[in-house]
């Protein structure tokens, strides 16, 4: 029995339209808490870097797929991302 592109797809990535449709409701959620989040005067960026770095590491690891492709790559995305908000939250003070 031949196996269909899409089943192919499926089992190589290991994500179906359930785990994105789930990913997609919870990125939609983590808006609105960011949205939120900017009437917290006291927490704000420290919240609003939490959330953005919540979202990006889901959108990477599943609709960029990183979730199931070697380790390096993930790092490659992770190394960049904690050096911008320790920047970010280091230059805070410059700001203000």
């Amino acid at each position: 029995m031949a196996i269909s592109n899409e089943q192919a797809h499926t089992e190589e990535h290991g994500g179906n339209e359930g785990v994105y449709f789930a990913v997609f409701i919870v990125l939609a959620i983590l808006t609105i808490f960011e949205v939120l989040a900017t009437y917290i005067p006291g927490l704000k960026v420290p919240l609003l870097l939490g959330l953005m770095g919540t979202k990006a590491w889901l959108v990477a690891q599943f609709y960029m797929h990183l979730r199931y492709d070697t380790k390096i790559f993930s790092w490659t995305f992770v190394i960049p991302l904690v050096v911008g908000g320790l920047i970010t939250v280091l230059l805070q003070p410059l700001v203000h």
